[in-house]
């Protein structure tokens, strides 16, 4: 610490920042400051963990790649690699990825087929790669046929897939044909099949709600989740990345408590874009990707705010809320490497399954099941919480002040459903 103070002072620095730490000395130098800083200064122990990653990283590369080539993985059975896939589908997927880039840029889009969100173009390069797999294994020629396509169905279904999402699937092949400007009859035949299948997916119970039955939780039990990591990652030791760790779940199971999107959505957060500290707290603006909407919330819950702040603070130079807000705009709100790389969709699930037992989406039928069992009728708060649209309300959710209601009425019914748990299990 003696040594530690001396290079602060040479410095002429108060509040050390990333540099600081840098050239003071190597890794297990700054391992050694850690444990100290940490009971002195813990303030100052953000972008010390900051740059001790970064040297572990750099450590790691430096030992070079223990891989011996060759594919990551399970290798793939039922599908073919994109790179196999004829070529001229290919090339259609690639021109509409084009067109959607141009799109989501601005660009004046003339065309008279819209090109696909990216998405949906994942969807039917999911498919195609799937039916081609069918094709190759019943030594039937690479096509999109009826023949081709019952196969496939077949095999998905004996695989485990649902009628819903055969439904689903149905259409993108029926999509990627109408891109294509082929075969309109066969068009007509699966749009007509996958309403089949989606009748029949309607009839049975979803899997979420059987995983419900089976293991019962609700909107106050998943926050009490969220604040039970906020707690650990308080008391965990300061600048290890397993405090940070601790604040970034917590964080994705309070916000999408509170902001109940798709984790689609919640996975493009940017700091200072779609999420915004404020002088009073965070607000959120989004256009959601399934639907095109535009989701507005001016004031996030004041719960939320330690939240998030905690994921400002933990890596700022002193600890500074405003100065690490400032460094990290524009980048994406879930990153474990200071917003230079943003986390997926896929571990904002992770993170609910190792916590929750099942993927984020869950939060959203437990908002409509609070809705449901209430006295009054509350599928207006489910449905604005959640960013969906309803045919027979759809004005009254794009008046604010109806949003707001929506909110406030949500957060009410999610203090009093903890007020009364917390009664009866002190």
């Amino acid at each position: 610490m003696i040594r530690w103070q001396s290079h602060l002072s040479e410095r002429g620095a108060t509040i050390p920042d990333e540099e600081d730490f840098r050239s003071f000395g190597k890794l297990s130098t700054l391992e050694r400051l850690r444990k100290d800083l940490s009971g002195i200064a813990p303030e100052h122990c953000g972008p010390l963990a900051a740059v001790i990653s970064e040297l572990k990283r750099k450590k790691t590369a430096k030992a070079g790649s223990l891989a011996k080539g060759g594919q990551r993985g399970t290798p793939i059975k039922l599908s073919i690699a994109k790179a196999d896939l004829r070529p001229d589908w290919r090339a259609t997927l690639d021109e509409m990825g084009r067109r959607r880039d141009d799109v989501d840029t601005g660009m004046i889009h003339l065309d008279h087929v819209d090109p696909p969100a990216k998405s949906q173009l994942r969807g039917i390069e999911y498919v195609l790669r799937g039916l081609s797999k069918v094709c190759i294994d019943n030594d039937m020629p690479i096509d999109i046929s009826l023949q081709s396509v019952q196969c496939w169905v077949k095999r998905q279904c004996a695989n485990g897939q649902n009628e819903t999402s055969t439904a689903l699937l149905l259409r993108q092949i029926s999509k990627f044909l109408t891109l294509r400007g082929e075969k309109k009859k066969l068009r007509k035949k699966l749009t007509r099949e996958a309403a089949r299948y989606a009748r029949i997916g309607r009839l049975k119970r979803k899997r979420k709600h059987e995983w419900l039955l089976q293991n019962p939780t609700d909107v106050a039990r998943v926050w009490d989740l969220a604040e039970d990591l906020l707690g650990q990652s308080r008391g965990a030791s300061p600048g290890t990345a397993k405090r940070y760790l601790l604040a970034l779940h917590a964080s994705a199971l309070g916000l999408a408590v509170a902001v109940p999107l798709r984790i689609s959505d919640m996975s493009r957060f940017r700091i200072g874009e779609e999420i915004v500290r404020g002088a009073t707290g965070w607000s959120l603006q989004i256009r959601t990707q399934k639907t095109g909407d535009d989701y507005e919330r001016s004031e996030l819950w004041p719960e939320l705010t330690e939240f998030l702040d905690l994921l400002i603070t933990l890596e700022a130079p002193g600890g500074d809320l405003w100065l690490g807000y400032e460094r990290r705009k524009g980048t994406p709100l879930f990153s474990r490497d200071r917003g230079a790389t943003g986390l997926t969709a896929d571990w904002i699930s992770d993170v609910w399954y190792e916590h929750v037992g099942t993927g984020e989406h869950i939060i959203r039928t437990l908002w409509h099941q609070v809705a449901y069992d209430s006295d009054v009728d509350r599928t207006w708060m489910a449905l604005a919480l959640c960013g969906q649209r309803s045919r027979s309300t759809s004005g009254e959710y794009h008046v604010k002040n109806q949003r707001a209601r929506a909110v406030r009425a949500g957060r009410r019914v999610l203090m009093a459903g903890r007020q009364q748990a917390r009664s009866q299990f002190p």
